[in-house]
This record gives structure tokens, C-alpha cells and sequence, in this order.
């Protein structure tokens, strides 16, 4: 676990950091070691998700290391559920998430990040990828503050999943008022209620 002092002057500064430091962290992480997580995240994401109703489920598209769902999805489809893939469509706005059917082709979005092209809808249930995370419930991004916003603007609350690797995890690091409290963070080695 990783310490920093969340109230020093120069908390920004420590944040990001921490930030690079996670990210480099995640980067070596081993093949056999990411390949184990994803198949326990996606075991520890499908118990959870069974004792909830079915609702459409806002998943994401992985990038520069992020735990790869793309199997679970096809469970959610064969279960009839509805998915999600989020779209940036300019920095400093919320993210919109259109309707992944499949076998439908993706496009990149603002960001070159793969994204759906159904029709808009809000996720009830979100799943969020996280640099870092604390015990307490926040999650750390790569600082665009995309999900953050878009948590902020949705019309109807949205049950929130942040997805992580255990060893990411973070004893304390600054928050802001407008950053948005995970509901579950799910990780290879456990499921954490917030």
C-alpha cells in the first residue's frame, strides 16, 4: 500500500505524482499476473452483479493497462442484459454512453478511445476504471475528471463500480468537492463496500 500526505502543501502536486507512479506501477505488472486479476475481477464483478436487478450496465473500453471486461460482456448480452460504452465528446464535459449491441463495429471518440454508436442512455450501474483507490471509497483517474462530471450531471444516481488491481491501492490522497465516492471497489482479491 502507498502512503502520501493528503493535507501537504503541495497536495496537487502529490497527487500527480502519485498518479505517474500508479500508472508506471501498473505497467509492469506481469502478463500472468494481469491475466489472473482479469479473470478474478470479472468473477468478483458477475457475484456482485447477481444480487442486483438487471439494469444496463455502463462498462468501458480498456486502455494503457485497465483490466480487459470485454468476456464479461458477453455474458451480460447473453443474459439479455443492456450495455454501455462511454464517449468523450469534449474535454471538460461529462461523458455520454451510447448502447453497445453486438457484433456492431466501435469508433473512436474525441480521444481515440473505441466507443459505441447506439443510441444515448444512462448506466444504472457503472463500471469504472481506477489508477488508484482508497478504502474509503474514491478512486483516482487519470485527472480529466470525465467520470467525476458525468456522476455529477446524471439525472438518476447510478450504482458505482471501480475497477482496480489490489496492489494499486492507496492509504490516502487528496480529494476535491467534486470528486465522486465508488459505491463497491472490485480488485482480483476482494470486494469492497464503500
Amino acid at each position: 500500500m502507498i502512503n502520501i500526505d493528503p493535507s501537504g502543501k503541495n497536495a496537487q502536486a502529490a497527487k500527480w505524482q502519485l498518479r505517474n507512479d500508479l500508472l508506471h506501477r501498473r505497467r509492469v505488472i506481469p502478463t500472468d499476473l494481469q491475466n489472473t486479476t482479469r479473470w478474478k475481477v470479472i468473477n468478483n464483478l458477475r457475484t456482485l452483479h447477481s444480487h442486483m436487478a438487471p439494469a444496463v450496465v455502463g462498462i468501458y473500453y480498456p486502455i494503457k493497462g485497465e483490466i480487459d471486461l470485454r468476456s464479461w460482456v458477453q455474458e451480460l448480452w447473453n443474459n439479455g442484459e443492456t450495455v454501455a460504452l462511454p464517449r468523450t465528446v469534449e474535454r471538460g464535459h461529462p461523458l455520454i454512453y451510447n448502447i453497445w449491441a453486438p457484433n456492431t463495429k466501435l469508433e473512436p471518440d474525441t480521444l481515440g478511445i473505441p466507443c459505441a454508436t447506439g443510441a444515448e442512455i444512462d448506466p444504472a450501474l457503472m463500471i469504472i476504471p481506477s489508477v488508484g483507490y482508497n478504502r474509503k471509497g474514491f478512486r483516482l483517474g487519470y485527472g480529466g475528471g470525465f467520470y467525476d462530471r458525468t456522476l455529477n450531471n446524471m439525472e438518476f444516481p447510478s450504482i458505482t463500480i471501480g475497477v482496480t488491481y489490489t496492489e494499486l491501492e492507496v492509504n490516502d490522497f487528496p480529494t476535491q468537492y467534486h470528486d465522486q465516492r465508488m459505491h463497491y471497489f472490485v480488485t482480483g482479491k476482494e470486494v469492497i463496500t464503500c
